[in-house]
């Protein structure tokens, strides 16, 4: 599969892995990792540990090809976070933003609500993915919906008729765009489209899938979403401050907006490079880190987890969002690397009230509000002096 590049919406990566747990017991082994030191006992839950690259068999004149590459004229970068060996090897931000700037997610979030969705499994709220759709969503009972199951949605899968186009253009066909600009309840929506064909038997991209997901949580929770995000992922493992959109009526925007600091982001990815566990607690079932960083119907995407591989051919997967949102994951590289892009943060409550891209838009469309995307993105020429700086 080659390297896409993206610009509006970015898409198409990420290959499955090997388990983090060997990689920490085999700290030295292969890779060109041979000269470095791997900090097992570091876990950032209040503050992360920063180290030269060279502490970590990284060569730093060959890493900063990275720095050049993000922000370069044109690229819009924030931040740029690189962690290696759960140590911060090296970060940049654009002038005028630090460690403490918030940052946006847009489509990352999708990655989290898988998380919360196995968490919940391992709780017994739910019984498997195999469960129909219609438990969580009642009015299904008794439709041809009700054949859809978790794991369809899980999977972009769901046979609902949606359109994802970012296109302003598009705007009578675009349920996207429908959605965030002009409804209230995103839930019900979603769950209101009609089945356009048979479950499991298309891969489709679809922000309304993933709003499905927070109508699930919803009800095996009695909560929203983010609540449910806050006590059982994002506060094991210290991420703060963070801020998860919702709908008009309240609603987790599950499919998108989750807002928080770069170091941040860089926490989540580190927790599936372990395999779910954050200091001796496994906060994410680690069967369910591998299966949904696994293909599902398509070869490149699990469970709202993209899949491919580096430059250099290591397996990789990442949580990506529009306007050039990244964490990529390398477990043979032990490495984790965050890009987020411009981002320019509504100062009020973080509540679609009623049109979410009023106060959160894309694409630039606001000066001095919302994210603003790059011009083009390559993952290959901006991983390529990562992988090649170690040694």
């Amino acid at each position: 599969m080659s390297f896409r590049s993206s610009s509006a919406l970015s898409r198409l990566p990420f290959w499955i892995w090997i388990t983090a747990i060997a990689l920490i017991a085999c700290a030295g082994c292969g890779d060109g990792s041979e000269n470095s030191t791997i900090s097992v006992a570091e876990w950032p839950t209040a503050e992360w540990l920063v180290e030269a690259p060279e502490a970590h068999g990284m060569d730093a004149a060959i890493l900063d090809g990275a720095r050049a590459y993000a922000f370069q004229d044109g690229k819009n970068t924030q931040s740029v976070v690189i962690v290696r060996h759960g140590v911060i090897v090296a970060e940049w931000y654009e002038e005028g933003r630090d460690e403490n700037s918030f940052a946006t997610s847009w489509s990352v979030a999708k990655s989290f609500t898988s998380a919360l969705i196995g968490i919940a499994i391992e709780e017994g709220l739910i019984e498997s993915v195999d469960v129909s759709m219609a438990e969580f969503l009642p009015q299904w009972v008794g439709t041809e919906k009700e054949a859809i199951t978790l794991r369809d949605v899980l999977s972009m899968a769901s046979g609902l008729d949606w359109d994802e186009s970012y296109d302003p253009g598009d705007l009578s066909s675009s349920e996207i765009i429908q959605m965030i600009l002009l409804e209230e309840d995103h839930l019900a929506y979603v769950a209101s489209l009609p089945l356009e064909v048979p479950p499991g038997s298309r891969w489709s991209y679809s922000s309304g899938d993933t709003m499905l997901l927070s109508g699930v949580l919803q009800s095996v929770t009695g909560g929203a979403a983010g609540a449910y995000a806050r006590e059982k992922l994002l506060d094991p493992i210290g991420m703060s401050p963070v801020d998860w959109w919702t709908d008009s009526v309240g609603q987790t925007a599950t499919y998108c907006c989750l807002d928080t600091p770069a170091r941040q982001f860089a926490k989540f990815g580190l927790l599936y490079l372990r395999g779910g566990e954050w200091d001796g607690v496994s906060v994410v079932p680690r069967a369910w880190v591998e299966s949904s960083t696994s293909p599902s119907v398509v070869p490149f995407y699990g469970y709202q987890w993209w899949l491919d591989v580096t430059p250099a051919g290591h397996e990789m997967y990442s949580a990506l969002g529009h306007d050039g949102q990244y964490i990529y994951v390398v477990p043979a590289l032990d490495l984790v690397v965050v890009r987020n892009g411009h981002y320019d943060k509504y100062a009020g409550e973080p509540r679609a009230d009623p049109s979410l891209w009023a106060l959160l838009p894309s694409d630039g469309l606001v000066e001095g509000l919302g994210s603003v995307p790059p011009d083009e993105w390559i993952d290959a020429e901006f991983l390529e002096p990562i992988e090649q700086s170690i040694q």
